[in-house]
């Protein structure tokens, strides 16, 4: 298809033109024909009738596999040259160009038509409400990284109506026209308002959709298309309006709707077809099998199915699976369990919980847009550009970069080596030249430039040693070129009060003490967080355990790379202002986003403009200072389970964005021949050399030698007027007075006058979910149904949940033909999770019974319920739909027998009950906890299943607490997992002291895997295999695998040290003196030591024991302890007594032979020795790397140089040839007088070869010519 040509507005007022011919039959008024716009419609069509021709060819498939790519590849020519070429071939294909050029087209033709519309409401500003919603929706949607092909296609039909009011600029402000004498903006203003709330709304569904899982949106693909279309439909709804209305003072004629635009249907029939070509054949794959399988509702409710497609290998590009191996088998449950959580939010479901956050994300990009045009403005010194036809000087906005780039006759670009010190130079001339003038005392003519005397100071700052931060700080894209646009935008975000001088000396010195200020705030705040997590209740523990074992590592590899330098007072009182003014922006911002992130873009909005590596410091600072304070509330108070994983997925953004420049960075070093390693030593004070290369932060040595600052908790040096309301972003726990207050049903007024059928569906209803398989799959359901007070046709109820969370019940009846009535109920959780539920009432109106699905708008109902007017403990007896089949009076018999029982047993509180309610929440608890861990086995989703059954609404809300509780106060080993069954730890973590180069060996407290060998085979770290008679260590509270993994490996060794002599000194016979002795001293042989007992059973231990490390004293060469026999350990595991503590570290005492002693020094010196092999092996490739890279460089200057030499060689012969020539004609043409002359003696050869060819010599003369020739090329 041809090329869509990118829009051009030109800056001259557009006139009136009418279209003619097939555009006026598209519709598209707006600008004259060079203007360009193309109309989306046409541009589907167009790319829709290309892409048939190629959609049964193979390179189609490859292409939309290279879709998903292509979405994540910046624009930089550089980074995406970095990609396999088989990627290109496919994109330089003509089914890719023709999808290319039509995203192209789109987005190209926003940014001119935004300054036209900036215009035209200069002059109708009632227009700027829809103008400046458009330019917001467009500023996000640019700073999504991962933009999708039919978001594009919304923003094209965005902006074809928008583009109908650049005819505005044809009509006054006062002009009148229509059956009303009104002004244009009488006519339109309300449809203008209207448009602004189309565009927000738009802009935050798109938003929603990008959140989304990739495997959600093809599962959930219809319900999300069917919301594009329908914003389509506005759009195309609103432009026919404006032309309408317009069409009153433009003088047009206004066709019929067919005529004037494609019909609504038509184009919808078009962007199926174009939605259909974005699928990728994994998307497609999927969408099979989820039909294959009984379509989405069937999907999203059995795991097994769900589970088995996320482990197709050929689904796997749409999936994003942890690969550590540490974390692989746990992580895998998890990503699974939220990914049935999100499948389990529908479309309407997730644009509600995405609103407040993007209404927070389009307040702040409003602000900022806002604060960029009035920086964009005229400032005092800056010049006026009046004309950009003079050269790329002309477009410079800063007058002494100006007048730089115009006497150095730079072009576009200039290297920044090269642009830094033509600054320092010109600075420098002018002051040399002010200190010449005083000192001639001669009158001062007033300087054309705009640079202060008192500015001198910050000369000292621009020097060749600090040329690499002045030059990053102009160049964002780190090429090694500076543009003008980038010096433009480099001094628009100068500060208003100081001069480009002073801008220059904070970004060579003051910026980067003001990010190590920054660095060690955060060491401080990070501290305090760990001496904190040790005081908060136990509730809050594991939660704040997993923050930090997260955030420090993510954080620290930041902090502990970058080079700080000492802060110098008076220097830094010159840049405060600028350092606090952008802290304040950045919290003010922060406090709109209300601390969270939940995207990659939305990271981008908060910190503003410029590089991520410029703001980053400051923004973690402020994060963290907020995120320390909700800690401080964990002391007293027990958090949402949900925010500090929201606080961690904030940080976790935040990094997400650091990693994204890492990797751009790294791709065009590579691009530019440049060794990345060497290069992130240089580039932003060193502060992403930690995040290029992990190894070296996190090495097994350095952990070993790590000295972190540590900093004790205070908390009477901390504010204490801090409000809850203010930092939380979850409620926390309800009161247990609230969550167990007993309900009793009450009639309202709103129920007496309510209708018949809304009347025989009130009162109080118990009841279940189940399946085909199982009865029930969920807690008990218990509802009290009112009439609404708004509405005598509708119900509702309320009530509180098993987690504790808030859920509201709004239902209504509908009868079809036959006078069947059917109710449909919709309970809405505050997490926005919705059920649905679809049924109909018994004869007697005593059983309500359907179906149900999760979400909003199902389109199938694969699960069933059943609601009875019984009480909850009547229902836990209800006969299931199997007992009912098989012989519904015995069941009923059954159903009354147990009720009876149940409700005497009840009522006279007996023993039998009460245990029996007990065993069965433990059980329940414990397989809860057991399926957060692992999938349940049939017949454990069976016992499950009967727990649900026998649990009331209240015991299973009690339950649940037990069962917050045992998950938050069980130590949970964060990213640790154990290698020998390879799932994440959680309790005890047994690391070997004897084992491990890069990573320590971690097992369970299980006795099978403490006695497991793992192999070399299992972990290419072990130079010989893990056995169970290494010396360990244990710890039963998570202690982060970084920062605080080497205090806790010298305190093992030391204990380790310690027990072993305390045995050898208990164990070992006492010697007798010999004879000598005896007689020359008369002391008294010593008593041998008694030998140590086990804390817990009084037994005496023996050799393997533990050891606790904590309960001596540390400072004592050799002191008692408390020893721990094997047997009670594991019996008991973590236990009281007296000073010792259940959480306590403890070293197991191995039994250790001479042999053993051989072994483990020769085993560890064959580590040593492998990875000293492994090091100059590595060196070794380097090393070869280097020569190859080398004699590269060299046969690539050889060629050259030879290629040159060629041609230099070259064009002597033909110069020498075009010498010959002429000296032949010269001699050709003398006169015979000339030519019998005689030949002096002494004539050079060439005047002798001359003259003898002038005089017809012989051919040993011409001979003679052409040696002489010969000669003069050869010494040439």
């Amino acid at each position: 298809m041809p090329s869509a040509p990118p829009v051009r507005l030109p800056s001259a007022q557009i006139t009136a033109h009418t279209p003619t011919g097939e555009g006026a039959s598209r519709g598209l008024p707006t600008p004259p024909e060079d203007v360009g716009f193309t109309d989306t419609a046409a541009l589907i069509d167009s790319a829709d009738a290309d892409f048939q021709n190629y959609r049964d060819k193979g390179g189609v498939k490859v292409l939309n596999k290279a879709g998903d790519t292509l979405n994540v590849i910046q624009t930089h020519v550089a980074q995406v040259q970095s990609y396999a070429s088989p990627l290109q071939t496919v994109m330089d294909s003509d089914p890719g160009k023709a999808i290319r050029q039509t995203i192209t087209a789109i987005v190209d033709n926003i940014p001119p038509l935004l300054k036209v519309l900036d215009d035209v409401a200069q002059v109708h500003p009632f227009i700027k409400v829809a103008v400046g919603a458009f330019r917001v929706a467009v500023e996000l949607d640019l700073k999504r990284k991962d933009n999708d092909k039919k978001i594009s296609i919304l923003f094209a039909e965005m902006r074809d109506m928008m583009a109908v009011l650049v005819q505005l600029r044809q009509i006054s402000r006062d002009q009148r026209g229509g059956d009303g004498n009104h002004t244009v903006q009488d006519r339109m203003e309300n449809l203008v308002i209207k448009t602004r709330d189309d565009i927000t709304d738009c802009a935050s569904v798109c938003s929603a959709y990008s959140k989304k899982h990739t495997f959600s949106k093809v599962i959930q693909s219809s319900s999300w298309e069917d919301k594009f279309k329908g914003f389509v439909q506005v759009f195309t709804t609103r432009r026919g309006e404006f032309e309408f209305e317009l069409s009153m003072y433009v003088g047009r004629v206004v066709n019929t709707a067919n005529d004037r635009l494609v019909t609504i249907d038509e184009k919808l029939d078009r962007l199926a077809h174009f939605f259909e070509a974005c699928v990728t054949p994994e998307e497609r794959r999927l969408t099979e099998l989820v039909k294959a399988n009984g379509g989405v509702q069937a999907v999203i409710s059995d795991k097994a199915t769900l589970r088995k497609l996320y482990e197709d290998k050929g689904l796997a590009p749409l999936l994003v699976r942890t690969a550590d191996r540490r974390t692989k088998g746990p992580a895998h449950l998890k990503e699974l369990k939220g990914l049935q959580e999100d499948l389990k939010v529908d479309t309407e479901t997730a644009i509600r919980r995405n609103f407040k956050q993007f209404e927070r994300m389009y307040a702040i990009q409003k602000r900022e847009l806002e604060e960029e045009l009035r920086r964009s403005m005229h400032r005092e010194g800056d010049r006026i550009i009046q004309s950009v036809t003079s050269g790329p000087h002309d477009k410079i906005v800063d007058p002494d970069i100006h007048e730089i780039w115009k006497e150095m006759t730079w072009r576009g670009n200039v290297k920044g080596r090269y642009f830094v010190l033509a600054l320092r130079d010109y600075f420098r001339e002018h002051f040399d030249k002010i200190k010449r003038r005083k000192s001639n005392a001669t009158p001062m003519v007033k300087s054309t430039r705009h640079i202060s005397e008192e500015d001198e100071w910050a000369l000292e700052y621009i020097n060749v040693t600090r040329l690499q931060p002045i030059i990053e700080a102009f160049d964002d894209d780190a090429s090694g070129f500076i543009t003008v646009a980038e010096v433009n935008a480099f001094t628009k975000a100068r500060p208003d009060n100081w001069s480009l001088l002073h801008w220059l000396a904070y970004l060579a010195v003051g910026h980067q003490m003001a990010m190590s200020e920054y660095a060690e705030k955060i060491d401080i705040i990070l501290a305090k967080m760990f001496s904190l997590k040790a005081l908060v209740l136990p509730a809050n523990r594991n939660s704040i355990e997993q923050y930090l074992n997260a955030v420090w590592t993510l954080v620290a590899s930041l902090t502990e790379a970058f080079r700080r330098i000492a802060k110098d007072e008076s220097l830094m009182g010159k840049f405060e202002s600028y350092v606090k003014s952008e802290e304040a922006r950045l919290q003010r911002n922060l406090e709109d986003a209300r601390y969270d992130f939940d995207a990659r873009d939305a990271v981008d909005i908060v910190r503003g403009p410029g590089t991520i590596e410029k703001h980053v410091l400051p923004l973690l600072y402020l994060l963290l200072a907020r995120h320390f304070e909700i800690m401080r509330l964990a002391l007293t108070r027990v958090l949402n389970v949900d925010e500090m994983y929201d606080a961690y997925t904030t940080i976790a953004w935040v990094m997400k964005s650091i990693d994204d420049r890492c990797r751009d960075l790294k791709d065009l070093f590579i691009q530019l021949n440049l060794d990345p390693g060497q290069q992130f030593k240089i580039f932003g004070y060193e502060i992403f050399r930690f995040r290029h290369d992990e190894n070296e932060f996190t090495s097994l040595k350095r952990l070993k030698e790590a000295n972190f600052l540590e900093v004790e908790y205070n908390d009477g040096v901390e504010a204490q007027d801090v409000d809850p309301t203010t930092i939380l972003n979850h409620p926390m726990q309800s009161d247990l007075e609230e969550l167990f207050a007993k309900r009793v049903f009450v009639e309202t007024e709103a129920d007496a006058r309510a209708d018949p059928h809304v009347r025989a569906i009130i009162g109080h209803w118990s009841g279940f979910y189940y399946g085909n398989n199982l009865f029930p799959i969920d807690e008990m359901l218990s509802l009290d149904i009112h009439a609404s007070s708004s509405d005598a046709k509708q119900f509702q109820a309320a009530g509180i949940a098993t987690n504790g969370s808030n859920w509201v019940l709004s239902g209504e009846y509908k009868v079809d033909e036959s006078g069947k009535v059917t109710y449909a109920l919709t309970i809405t959780y505050k997490a926005l999770v919705t059920e649905n539920l679809r049924g109909q009432l018994s004869s007697n109106c005593t059983m309500l019974s359907g179906t149900f699905a999760w979400g909003d708008n199902p389109q199938s109902f694969p699960n069933n319920f059943v609601l009875k007017r019984l009480s909850a403990e009547a229902m836990k007896y209800w006969p299931s739909p199997a007992e009912w089949t098989a012989n519904k009076n015995r069941a009923l018999w059954k159903f009354a027998c147990n009720a009876v029982r149940d409700d005497v047993s009840r009522r006279l509180h007996s023993w039998t009950y009460l245990q029996q309610r007990w065993n069965t929440g433990k059980e329940y608890v414990r397989l809860r906890h057991k399926m957060d861990m692992s999938p349940l086995s049939a017949e454990e989703e069976r016992a499950l299943s009967e727990c649900y059954r026998r649990n009331t609404p209240e015991e299973a809300r009690l339950y649940q607490i037990f069962l917050d509780l045992r998950r938050r106060s069980v130590p949970d080993h964060f990213i640790v997992g154990c290698d020998a069954c390879d799932s994440q730890i959680r309790g005890g973590r047994v690391m070997c002291l004897s084992c491990g180069i890069k990573f320590t060996v971690d097992l369970c407290d299980k006795p099978e895997c403490c006695a497991a060998v793992i192999g070399t085979d299992a972990r290419d770290d072990l130079a010989t295999p893990h056995l169970p008679s290494h010396d360990m260590f244990k710890v039963r509270t998570a202690i982060h695998p970084i920062r605080e993994f080497g205090p806790a490996h010298e305190a093992a060794m030391k204990a380790l040290k310690v027990a072993r002599k305390i045995l050898e000194d208990a164990i070992q016979p006492e010697e007798e003196s010999s004879e000598a002795n005896a007689k020359t001293t008369t002391a008294v042989t010593e008593q041998p030591q008694k030998r140590p007992i086990c804390a817990k059973c009084g037994g005496v231990v023996s050799q393997p024991c533990w050891y606790c490390i904590e309960c001596r004293d540390p400072n004592a060469e050799s002191c008692a302890g408390i020893f721990i026999c094997d047997a009670c350990d594991t019996k008991y595991g973590g236990f009281a007594a007296n000073e010792h503590k259940a959480w306590h570290g403890l070293v197991k005492v191995q039994v250790q032979s001479s042999a053993d002693v051989a072994t483990s020094e020769r085993a560890f010196f064959d580590a040593c020795m492998n990875a000293l092999e492994g090091n100059l092996k590595e060196m070794q490739h380097n090393l070869d790397q280097s020569l190859v890279s080398v004699d590269e460089k060299v046969e690539f200057v050889k060629a050259k140089l030879g290629l040159k030499m060629d041609e230099r060689l070259s064009a002597m012969d033909s110069r020498l040839q075009r010498i010959e020539d002429l000296l032949l004609a010269l001699a050709l043409g003398r006169s015979v007088d000339a030519s019998s002359a005689s030949v002096s003696p002494a004539a050079t050869g060439s005047q002798r070869a001359i003259a003898s060819l002038t005089m017809g010599g012989s051919l040993d003369s011409e001979s003679e010519f052409s040696s002489w020739v010969r000669q003069l090329r050869n010494s040439s």
